[in-house]
């Protein structure tokens, strides 16, 4: 009579299937317990995956909208970091323009128009900034900067002005240039395009759409910057006194484009703090949604940990039995 019977023949490939189980089983228990969620919820959840669902879809579209609306804030940010330097610098070039209109010598109107010249090449450069890859004040045009260097405009404008002999001739002349419609500032100097509209930071909520170095208060003031650098330029043809007078002029209008700023400054200064309160909702929202989540899915480590620990021990007994069953021999059997 053969002792190796059905049964104990089975019983190496009933062990290994055993071990395999639980190694399985320890896995998942090894996760929970770091991760704290079920690894199977729809055990966890009887079926019932619907609430799950919600709350994943949920969470999936607040990280979109959060990753927008963080991108908005940053070019709001920018832009008014961007609009507040340019206002500083039609400011400090108003300052100089009026010193110089007010003194006695042409060399420091020559001086303060030259320094009129060099605002006018920052302010262009500061307002074709970018973020992330996209200009700030190109409107939709992100791929582009907004305006032509500042030679070039002063390249276009010397035609313009070229035979003036006054001062009110030259800055209407610069004025239109940049104001009027239809003018060079259209025409040559823009290369952006309309605003853009902000992207959505929630469903059928968008950010506010940025302004574009097009807005009126923008072009008064490099036109005040213009007139400034002209006042300076030794080859229009003004005499002394009409030199002072454009110097005057320049600093009028950079004085009256203050105005404009403040105003474009203070419109971008309410779409930041719309940003800046949505941003905090929507990390608000997120982690409630994390909350709920974690009480649909979440397990107790400390039962996780018992469990794993059971299941190691039941794991190495396996591994003792199997050992023992590969060392039977038919002397120990009898």
């Amino acid at each position: 009579m053969s002792w190796a019977t059905l049964g104990s023949l089975a019983l190496p490939f009933h062990l290994n299937r055993n071990a395999t189980a639980l190694k399985s089983e320890i896995s998942r228990l090894g996760i929970e317990a770091t991760t704290g969620e079920a690894q199977r919820p729809q055990a966890l959840l009887k079926g019932s995956l619907t609430p799950l669902a919600a709350v994943e879809a949920r969470i999936a579209r607040v990280a979109t909208f959060g990753q927008t609306a963080r991108l908005a804030l940053t070019r709001t940010d920018a832009a008014q970091a961007a609009l507040g330097q340019v206002a500083g610098l039609g400011q400090a070039s108003a300052s100089r323009m009026l010193t110089a209109a007010a003194g006695a010598g042409d060399d420091a109107v020559l001086t303060a128009g030259g320094a009129a010249r060099a605002a006018l090449g920052d302010a262009v450069a500061t307002l074709s900034q970018q973020v992330a890859g996209q200009a700030v004040f190109s409107g939709v045009a992100t791929d582009r900067a907004p305006l032509v260097p500042a030679d070039a405009m002063f390249a276009a404008l010397g035609p313009v002005v070229a035979g003036l002999t006054s001062a009110d001739a030259v800055a209407a002349a610069v004025t239109a240039a940049f104001l009027d419609p239809g003018g060079l500032f259209e025409t040559a100097f823009y290369q952006g395009s309309t605003e853009a509209a902000g992207g959505l930071i929630d469903a059928g909520q968008a950010a506010d759409a940025l302004p574009t170095a097009a807005d009126a208060g923008v072009r008064t003031l490099l036109a005040g910057l213009a007139i400034s650098a002209l006042a300076g330029d030794p080859a229009l043809g003004l005499d002394a006194g009409q030199r002072r007078a454009l110097a005057q002029t320049g600093a009028e209008r950079l004085l009256s484009a203050d105005r404009g700023m403040t105003a474009l400054q203070a419109r971008v200064g309410t779409a930041q703090e719309r940003l800046d309160t949505r941003v905090t909702q929507l990390i608000g929202e997120r982690d409630a949604l994390s909350l709920a989540r974690q009480e649909l899915v979440g397990v107790d480590p400390y039962e996780a940990v018992t469990q794993l620990e059971n299941a190691q021990t039941r794991l190495q007994s396996i591994y003792a039995v199997t050992a023992r069953t590969a060392r039977l021999s038919l002397t120990e059997y009898l």
